[in-house]
């Protein structure tokens, strides 16, 4: 067990009571804003918190780290002198200069591995371990202005959480960690780094995970804002296929109740937002014929974007479900809408227009 596993362990209400934080039935005053009741939660199960009044979200690590106001290479050295029995300062991995390539053989890494696992248990692994050191590391501008995006395109803290976004904010740091766990080819082959052994959201850090049964099986990154002339607003895992986002809506739902089929996890997130069931293809150029049966009790509508590759795209797939004797229709957006997401917001209003933000 690491230095993180361990502290991880720790009781995410001793953390709170030794930084002074006062918690009454797992509940306290936030302070990461100005609150005037408590709406910070504890979550002892998990060792994880959550705020309902910023939505400021995180574990023990990060709530230490927040609160101290260090970073969290620093923090994870003070946590493991004050919490891990026998640990000595002297440890101090702060400083170790951060590695350019894996600092295991690929073949030594398996050995010590309990068991082999899956290709896809790995990734699945890697993904959440991305995931979770993400959230532990301490907010900054980006991820100030990650949020300020969200709020400005319409979502709510509800669906920001519902749908577990969340920010790279230190890219040097993520990298660092992640070279450290994993072996090189297991983070090439999750289509998260690239052969040149660098991590692929360089430009992308706000981060959409897609979920199968609570484990992340694929990640999607997205520039914060408008993109910069060359780069594209969205980042694909490399070399894994996409699959559907939000597709564990579709266990839930009733025989003959209608499912929206969208194309890009942004509209299909406003759409459940607006109280409606939903996936999303993630791109109009890809969906697989092996999709179509999990459609099969429930009435589909494609609204799909705006433009000439989404028209074309719900007639391709008009035909793929017809195919299949799956009812299916198609809604149509407005001339002066781009997407689903953009015409919610521009009828409804953002977050900051309906004084929410």
């Amino acid at each position: 067990m690491n230095i993180l596993d361990e502290l991880n362990q720790v009781s995410i209400l001793q953390v709170a009571e030794d930084l002074g934080l006062d918690v009454k039935r797992q509940r306290m005053i936030c302070p990461f804003h100005e609150d005037d009741t408590p709406s910070l939660v504890l979550y002892p199960h998990s060792n994880s918190f959550y705020c309902f009044g910023c939505a400021k979200t995180g574990n023990s690590i990060s709530l230490y780290s927040e609160v101290k106001k260090m970073d969290i290479k620093s923090t994870i050295q003070e946590m493991a002198v004050e919490y891990i029995p026998g640990f000595q300062q002297a440890k101090k991995f702060a400083k170790k200069k951060l590695p350019t390539s894996n600092l295991f053989e690929v073949a030594a890494i398996r050995r010590v591995q309990e068991k082999e696992k899956p290709t896809e248990e790995i990734h699945s692994q890697i993904y959440e371990a991305f995931r979770n050191f993400c959230l532990q590391q301490q907010s900054n501008e980006l991820s100030q202005s990650a949020l300020a995006y969200l709020k400005q395109r319409g979502f709510t803290d509800k669906t920001i959480k519902a749908f577990n976004l969340f920010v790279i904010k230190d890219y040097t740091e993520v990298t660092w960690y992640l070279k450290q766990h994993f072996s090189t080819l297991d983070l090439q082959e999750s289509g998260l780094y690239n052969q040149r052994n660098n991590l692929i959201f360089y430009a992308h850090s706000l981060i959409i995970p897609y979920y199968r049964e609570g484990r992340i099986v694929y990640l999607q990154g997205r520039v914060i804002g408008k993109p910069s002339e060359g780069t594209n607003r969205y980042c694909f895992l490399s070399n894994q296929p996409l699959t559907l986002f939000n597709a564990d809506a579709l266990k839930k739902t009733k025989t003959d109740e209608t499912v929206y089929v969208t194309e890009g996890a942004f509209d299909c997130m406003r759409l459940v937002q607006e109280g409606k069931t939903a996936v999303s293809l993630g791109t109009a150029n890809i969906f697989k014929k092996e999709w179509a049966k999990l459609f099969k009790r429930v009435n589909v509508v494609f609204y799909l974007d705006n433009d000439k590759a989404g028209h074309k795209a719900a007639e391709e797939l008009e035909k793929i479900f017809t195919h299949f004797n799956i009812s299916s229709t198609r809604k149509n957006l407005p001339d002066n809408y781009k997407d689903v997401n953009d015409y919610y917001t521009g009828k409804l209003g953002s977050n900051e227009q309906l004084g929410m933000f």
